[in-house]
């Protein structure tokens, strides 16, 4: 019964502690993981005699300090807000900020393209180009992720219903200029040259261009 009481007050410890913090809510889980781990080895420290080193450090402040710097670089590395996205991606691609807005949205660090597919280019390879344009911009200057993540632009070329598996990387990624595979399939990093194919994407997007006929 006592065990179990101190596994409660450990418990009711770290979900104090994730509070007084004000870790992201994204971030919640990890951090009050973290915590109760930390409590657990201070806990088994006072009982072993306290860990201590030749340096007079304990094992515990260890896994605090490591605990707490872990939890920091986490919370940094945090998406920023709706604002500070349009804001960034704006200032790095010279597109409006209502134009973003107008094609793009972000929902929990997801970017989606919002105008429909029949918008964005008369084949699907050209609706596929359009939607890696938009979406690998945004995630690379709007949520500063370089390289971008492939599987995150692949999941809303799906969405749109474009997706094509068998032509993602060599008719689709393949014949931008602003945008190349990466050192790997889960990689896609951008050249100078994505400004100009961002651009034209939002336009298309927002039915400013005729869509080019590309298969």
């Amino acid at each position: 019964m006592a065990k179990a009481s101190k596994i409660e007050e450990i418990l009711r410890e770290a979900a104090a502690a994730v509070a007084a913090a004000d870790v992201p809510d994204d971030l919640r889980a990890v951090a009050y993981k973290e915590a109760v781990d930390f409590l657990r080895e201070a806990e088994g420290s006072s009982k072993g005699g306290g860990g201590g080193n030749a340096n007079g450090t304990s094992s515990s402040s260890k896994t605090r300090t490591s605990a707490a710097t872990k939890t920091a670089d986490e919370a940094d590395a945090s998406p920023p807000d709706e604002a500070a996205f349009f804001a960034q991606l704006a200032e790095e691609s010279g597109v409006g900020e209502q134009d973003l807005r107008d094609v793009l949205t972000l929902a929990e660090g997801t970017v989606h393209v919002t105008p429909p597919a029949r918008r964005l280019g008369a084949s699907a390879a050209e609706q596929a180009k359009t939607v890696i344009a938009l979406v690998s911009g945004a995630r690379a200057y709007g949520l500063r992720e370089r390289p971008v993540r492939a599987d995150a632009v692949r999941r809303e070329v799906e969405r749109k219903n474009c997706y094509q598996r068998n032509n993602f990387s060599s008719k689709h990624l393949g014949p931008l200029d602003g945008f190349n595979a990466g050192a790997n399939r889960d990689e896609i990093v951008l050249t100078s040259k994505w400004v100009g194919e961002f651009k034209s994407a939002v336009d298309r997007a927002r039915g400013h261009t005729p869509p080019e006929d590309k298969s």
